[in-house]
C-alpha cells in the first residue's frame, strides 16, 4: 500500500515525518522527495497572503503617527 502526500509548509512536514518515522520498527517504509530548485514555485496569490492577517491588530490603538514615533526612537 501507498499513501503520497504533497506538504507546502517545511514546518508541517517535519512534523509529519518525525511522527512517521515511529512506526518505521513496525515495518513503514518512508520514501521523501525535496522539490528540485528549478521547479517553479506555486505561488499563492498576494491576496490570500494578505489576508492571513486580517485581524492582527485588532482592539490595538496603532496609528501612522505612533508607528513613525517608535520609528524615530
Amino acid at each position: 500500500m501507498t499513501i503520497t502526500l504533497n506538504i507546502h509548509n517545511e514546518q508541517l512536514f517535519d512534523k509529519i515525518l518525525w511522527f512517521l518515522n515511529r512506526f518505521q520498527n513496525d515495518g513503514l517504509e518512508i520514501i521523501t522527495h525535496n522539490k528540485d530548485s528549478n521547479q517553479k514555485d506555486e505561488k499563492e496569490p498576494l491576496e490570500n497572503k494578505f489576508s492571513q492577517f486580517s485581524g492582527m491588530w485588532e482592539n490595538r490603538e496603532i496609528t501612522q503617527e505612533s508607528i513613525r514615533e517608535q520609528a524615530w526612537k
